[in-house]
């Protein structure tokens, strides 16, 4: 295996990723449904469908038109409809023709106009005689001469006397407007009955959009971002996919060699200078630059130098002070109404007994007591033993490992939340504690899951699927088939319920999301 593989699998494996979320190719199979992409495709496939003959789709460079239209022939396809996909345009006149003819499998050796013609009638009659629908897709439209063009007419008036017997859609950028506008194709355009452009994103699609192709691709909501990074990707791409696609699969290397999962601005800003011209793309490992090695070889012996003169007993009493001496608490209170025993406890406080233990015990042993409202919080779902533990996770913030075990040991999983609705207040016992990171507060309870999702992306097929999407069905949030497969329809549900219930938008059911569809399911 060599190097550039070896990087890749663990680039992929640091954010838990099974595949590129951020292919320059077009992603059919994951495809982000926003809503002018659901409103243009609907429209499309509805004139498609009810054989209006003539369509237009056209949108700047990278705002996913040859993706659309490859999940419209996706569609059409499921409905019945034979089609035919053009994506070279460098045929022109009568070998657009034959391409056309080809790919509805209709092999004709000879280039002749109208026998190529009379082939394809044939075709399209037989198929109309068996109540069947066909259309015609053509890709980059806007490189078709005038000919080119003229011809499409040509085959687009193709009917019986009722209906249409082919569906035309050409897909191209602006300039197949500009074509279309002149004089010479004033019979074509006045044949366009469905005309729809592609838009970028907007910002709020925009971090739904990079959310759902990490989960998609495996990542399981274990990615942030932070709005000060969507802000700086907005600016930079303006919302066009394409660009989003390529400054994201930059931003998810700087992240790796970063050693985090988190995307912030900085880490943004420091993947927008690698793509700047001039510099390179390739992805690079950082490296200590030959002129900081002297400086920092002369540091370290400074402080070599430093700690010998200290005799070896003063020093180990600096470090026990150093390393013994807990950080500072301010406030933490836990609301467990529905808990005996449970009062809100400022987290500082500690039992005489404990007091005394602290006191008498030597300096090297001396640890941070366990405050009485952890306890207490605790003790409330009989989980005392894990108090020492929950109280480290607290200074450092990695509840992990802890959670795991928990959720392994008792069947009580770990909830934490940064918004707490009134309706999980008054049934659960909750931990209060001042934001480990930010403003506001963190708020702890555990609960008994009865739904565990372990795999979500498009196309997995699972029985806690089926619960999923009937639990987001009474939430209605979720109006598709239950059939226990993940598709777009059920990841838009998933992101709608976590934007209605104020909750870190991932779009991936993750442990608060099914907790909070639970307890609404109760409280209906």
């Amino acid at each position: 295996m060599n190097m550039e593989i070896q990087e890749e699998l663990a680039y992929l494996k640091h954010f838990g990723l099974e595949a590129n979320p951020f292919p320059v190719a077009p992603d059919v199979e994951h495809f982000f449904l926003s809503r002018d992409i659901d409103r243009l495709i609907t429209e499309i496939v509805h004139g498609i469908l009810t054989r209006k003959g003539f369509m237009v789709l056209t949108g700047e460079v990278g705002l996913g038109k040859t993706t659309i239209s490859r999940k419209i022939m996706k569609i059409l396809e499921e409905k019945g409809v034979e089609t035919s996909l053009v994506f070279h345009t460098s045929y022109q006149d009568v070998e657009l023709l034959r391409e056309i003819n080809r790919d509805f499998g209709l092999l004709v050796d000879t280039l002749e106009f109208g026998d190529l013609m009379k082939v394809l009638r044939d075709f399209l009659l037989g198929r109309n005689m068996e109540g069947k629908n066909c259309a015609i897709l053509i890709d980059d439209a806007q490189n078709l001469s005038q000919e080119s063009l003229e011809l499409v007419r040509m085959i687009s008036n193709l009917e019986t006397d009722r209906q249409k017997l082919v569906q035309v859609l050409l897909v191209g950028q602006p300039e197949l407007v500009k074509k279309l506008n002149s004089p010479e194709l004033r019979q074509l355009k006045s044949r366009i009955v469905i005309k729809q452009e592609a838009r970028p994103l907007c910002r709020e699609e925009l971090k739904d959009y990079i959310l759902f192709k990490l989960n998609v691709a495996g990542n399981k909501g274990n990615t942030s971002i932070t709005r000060k990074a969507v802000r700086k990707i907005f600016r930079i791409t303006s919302g066009n996919l394409r660009q989003v696609n390529m400054i994201m699969d930059r931003i998810l290397y700087v992240a790796f060699l970063r050693n985090t999962t988190k995307i912030s601005g900085e880490v943004v800003k420091e993947a927008q200078k690698d793509l700047k011209p001039g510099r390179s793309w390739k992805k690079h490992q950082v490296r200590l630059r030959p002129w900081f090695a002297v400086p920092a070889f002369c540091a370290l012996m400074g402080i070599l130098f430093f700690i010998s003169s200290f005799h070896l007993a003063d020093l180990a009493k600096e470090m026990s002070a150093f390393f013994f001496s807990g950080p500072v608490v301010t406030e933490s209170r836990a609301d467990t109404r529905e808990r005996p025993g449970a009062e809100r406890q400022n987290i500082a406080d500690v039992s005489p007994s404990m007091q005394e233990e602290e006191v008498n015990a030597p300096v090297y042993l001396k640890e941070k007591p366990v405050p009485k409202s952890l306890r207490d919080f605790l003790s409330s779902y009989s989980l005392s033993k894990f108090a020492r533990p929950f109280d480290r996770a607290l200074e450092n913030g990695d509840f992990k490992k802890l959670s795991e075990n928990i959720l392994q040991e008792t069947g009580y999983q770990l909830i934490i939340m940064k918004v707490l609705p009134e309706s999980v207040r008054e049934n659960y016992g909750v931990l209060i504690c001042p934001a480990s990171r930010g403003e506001g507060s963190d708020y702890f309870l555990f609960w008994r899951p009865r739904l565990l999702i372990h795999k979500f992306y498009y196309g997995y097929r699972g029985r806690e699927i089926v619960e999923l999407q009937k639990l987001l069905a009474k939430a209605q949030c979720y109006h598709g088939a239950v059939d226990g497969i993940v598709g777009s329809g059920l990841m838009n549900a998933v992101l709608e319920y976590q934007k209605r219930m104020g909750i870190e938008v991932s779009g991936y059911p993750d442990r608060r999301t099914v907790f909070l569809l639970h307890v609404e399911e109760n409280r209906a």
